[in-house]
């Protein structure tokens, strides 16, 4: 009985935040805007990274790692650790308008660095690299072309990191940072990136977590009853 109580309790919370957010105009807008925002940098990602495609002037690295590493095609497990996880995890980040704020401007900050890292860092395919297919990301943001020169940094692994940088529930946090470790490796196994793109991703996403971080505590209103998460 205590349990459900709990959990009821926890859930009336959550639904006055939302009520809180719908009636005030000011700060529904400015959550509107911070979702048409992440939207759209998601747009500019997926023509970005189709630009990138054409760019001429990489550099093949030499990399220690991949060197001693046979490619694989580990393409469907790869998957389905990515797409479980964040399928998994969103609508727990997505549960109060602070914590959904979070994760608009964390996807939003995230995007815009990586085009401007890669645009600095360009560089070609790994030697030995099975492309990475993912025929429903391909179809809605990049136009059915497979991309292989996304990579420094690591879209995947950022991603996987910032998702277990945003998650507030212990357990969930441990699986989500082994499963951040394993997509790397992974990624790593099929030559899509080399180590240095793996190795760099945590740091920048803890970055693009910060900075979601300092934003939606300045757009979003004490009056959610949010407390300051204050552990990163």
């Amino acid at each position: 009985m205590y349990f459900w109580r709990v959990r009821k309790s926890s859930f009336l919370k959550k639904s006055l935040q939302w009520a809180s957010l719908i009636q005030n105009k000011r700060y529904l807008g400015i959550w509107i805007v911070s979702l048409i925002t992440t939207l759209t940098v998601l747009v500019i990602v997926g023509l970005y990274l189709c630009y990138n495609e054409s760019r001429t002037n990489g550099t093949v690295l030499d990399d220690f790692v991949l060197d001693r590493i046979l490619p694989r095609d580990v393409s469907t497990i790869l998957f389905s650790i990515t797409w479980i996880c964040i399928l998994g995890s969103l609508p727990i980040l997505l549960r109060t308008p602070e914590r959904a704020m979070r994760v608009f401007w964390g996807i939003s900050v995230m995007g815009l660095t990586r085009c401007i890292v890669m645009y600095l860092v360009p560089l070609e395919p790994p030697i030995g690299i099975i492309p990475l297919r993912d025929p429903f990301v391909e179809g809605v943001f990049y136009d059915n072309k497979v991309l292989v020169k996304d990579l420094f940094f690591s879209g995947h692994t950022s991603n996987m990191v910032l998702l277990t940088l945003l998650m507030d529930i212990k357990w969930l946090k441990i699986i989500l940072a082994f499963a951040s470790a394993a997509v790397g490796y992974l990624l790593m196994v099929q030559h899509v990136h080399y180590a240095i793109d793996i190795i760099a991703a945590p740091f920048f996403a803890y970055l693009a977590y910060r900075a979601a971080f300092a934003i939606a505590s300045r757009l979003v209103p004490k009056c959610f009853g949010v407390i300051p998460d204050t552990r990163f």
